[in-house]
């Protein structure tokens, strides 16, 4: 570290630091192409993690590109501290790492209360025990066994936000209600609406005509006031959703325009009457 050119006393400090946290996820920084930048940034993080020993931390937030200066004994510094964390409460990692495998115990740390990966890949994620988690991201994942993403949901019992997206995984398992979840991004509603019955903000990147008939409900979204889908054909029977939302404040429809039939969209004959009383914001994107 530079500063511990001005007192040793910085080399204490340094080696007792609680909390991992590299971020150069900045295009400006790699654009400087400059092998000297990346080697130290790099050196940093190996130099950190061997000073730092095996004292557990609170924080692991490392954000970073595909890189020829990540080496075999820095990707398992990080699998080392990640196994020997189990009082963490953050977790964010962009790792866009080939061969980088997080352990599966990452999945069971009682006290984790946010979880974020993305361009990672996952050992095992067949046991989920995460009674603390409030927030969890999972985008551009790769998992060594199958994901059931009810499964997965099931263990997080307090979970407030949740964005999925680009997840390989299925939906089999036994649906749970999430009492506490008040925002959900998501590539496409593989699991019934119910489960998100409570939520106040809901987005579904991508809506293919397979999965609308979890579109259907019987049940309204008494807090939901912003949703947001992206629909390729045949969406006009995803309106009728509409007429389950009481309180929506803002709607954004995107349209892939690559999978429509060139013509005039056809007016839907059954206009959701209930989204007009409270509905200030309404768009349709192509």
């Amino acid at each position: 570290v530079a500063t511990s050119v001005l007192s040793k006393r910085w080399n204490l400090l340094w080696c007792s630091v609680p909390s991992l946290d590299f971020d150069i996820v900045d295009e400006d920084f790699w654009s400087r192409n400059d092998e000297n930048t990346y080697n130290t940034f790099y050196s940093s993080v190996c130099s950190f993690l061997a000073s730092h020993g095996d004292k557990p931390f609170y924080k692991i937030r490392l954000r970073c590109y595909i890189s020829m200066h990540i080496t075999e004994s820095m990707k398992t510094q990080i699998q080392t501290a990640l196994s020997g964390s189990c009082s963490v409460q953050i977790v964010d990692l962009y790792c866009n790492w080939e061969d980088f495998v997080i352990p599966s115990l990452v999945f069971s740390f009682k006290t984790l209360v946010i979880l974020k990966l993305k361009y990672i890949t996952l050992e095992d994620v067949s046991f989920v025990d995460l009674p603390q988690l409030k927030i969890l991201h999972l985008e551009n994942i790769i998992s060594l066994t199958e994901i059931d993403l009810s499964q997965l949901l099931s263990g997080c019992p307090n979970l407030e936000k949740l964005q999925v997206r680009d997840l390989a995984c299925e939906a089999k398992g036994k649906i749970i209600r999430l009492p506490k979840l008040v925002r959900v991004s998501i590539d496409k509603p593989l699991l019934p609406l119910e489960i998100f019955k409570d939520v106040e903000v809901l987005k579904f990147y991508y809506v293919m005509p397979i999965f609308q008939s979890n579109l259907y409900v019987n049940f309204d979204f008494h807090n939901l006031v912003r949703l947001q889908m992206s629909v390729e054909v045949d969406w006009l029977p995803i309106l009728k959703v509409l007429n389950h939302c009481p309180k929506l404040q803002s709607l954004l429809i995107c349209i892939d325009k690559r999978y429509e039939e060139e013509g005039v969209w056809p007016y839907p004959q059954n206009f959701p009457a209930r989204i007009s009383s409270h509905l200030k914001t309404c768009r349709l994107i192509e």
